[in-house]
């Protein structure tokens, strides 16, 4: 990121999270805005540890540790955020969760190993709040359990995401997005409840939001198809990444994106320039080492 890249935005920026339980719907709404508004918006992915490689993996397993490597994640994505979008000359930033996913876990997890909800909120109020935007958008996806397990198959096409279907966690969390995540927003959130809605009512509701931060979407943003094949250009990087059990499957189909073209899954993004494809990371590498303190 250069001091010309940065020079070079010439119109304001905001900055818009979505959050909220599984299968509410977020990733599927930006897997319909990021290709509409193309190279407007720089988008961050679903933060991803299975992608983490080098400095900035994980150097203990368990589930403490990954919950600490999503902590210090958010620390540094909010620390670099405004100078990323200045970088990218952008006119929106879309981000698959906050830090609001991470903490939701903390709060809902009964796991022994799980950092207790009062430490990771700890962590959260000395060092993520005060690096977050004061205009920071967030949109809060609510979903009852029942229509979260219905919408996901009730059942996980991978074993690593048995967590996810566990009724009494998903009530935890809807409990911590209702009851808690509206007060660690910097300005208040926009809660949408999905579970009545279609995607394109969920939209204009989300076109709303994004008019009054002097965002104008295109006439018509298409609904993300929602089973699309992988690209032929990814299926060998898709599969060499991991393929579903670190990626997920796929939400949108290869389109245009910043010279090169992308592929979005669940859990991430390929990114293709030339004959080089990497999953796509707006922060680069020499950004995303944490210093010391």
């Amino acid at each position: 990121m250069t001091t010309s890249n940065v020079e070079a935005l010439s119109c304001p920026t905001a900055t818009l999270a979505f959050d909220g339980p599984p299968g509410a719907g977020k990733t599927s709404l930006l897997a319909a805005l990021v290709p509409a508004l193309g190279d407007r918006c720089v988008f961050f992915s679903e933060p991803n540890i299975k992608l983490a490689n080098g400095p900035q993996a994980p150097i203990h397993p368990g589930t403490a540790a990954h919950t600490l490597w999503y902590l210090r994640s958010e620390r540094l994505r909010m620390a670099v955020l405004p100078s990323c979008a200045a970088a990218y000359n952008a006119e929106l930033v879309l981000l698959d969760r906050n830090h609001l996913g991470v903490l939701a876990y903390c709060f809902a997890t009964r796991h022994p190993d799980a950092i207790p909800y009062s430490k990771a909120l700890g962590y959260y109020s000395q060092h993520i709040a005060p690096a977050l935007p004061d205009d920071m958008r967030t949109v809060i996806l609510q979903i009852e359990v029942e229509d979260s397990l219905r919408r996901r198959g009730r059942h996980p096409t991978h074993p690593r995401w048995q967590q996810w279907y566990d009724p009494d966690l998903l009530e935890r969390m809807s409990v911590f997005y209702r009851e808690h995540a509206p007060e660690l927003c910097p300005r208040p959130p926009l809660i949408i409840d999905t579970g009545p809605l279609d995607r394109d009512a969920v939209m204009t509701i989300v076109a709303t939001e994004l008019a009054a931060a002097g965002i104008t979407l295109p006439a018509h943003v298409a609904t993300a198809d929602p089973q699309p094949p992988i690209d032929g250009a990814f299926a060998i990087p898709y599969n060499a990444t991991g393929g579903a059990a670190v990626l997920g499957n796929p939400v949108t189909s290869a389109f245009p994106y910043r010279d090169g073209q992308v592929q979005m899954f669940q859990l991430g993004s390929l990114y293709r320039v030339g004959d080089r494809t990497h999953p796509w990371n707006p922060l680069k590498t020499t950004l995303f080492t944490e210093a010391a303190s």
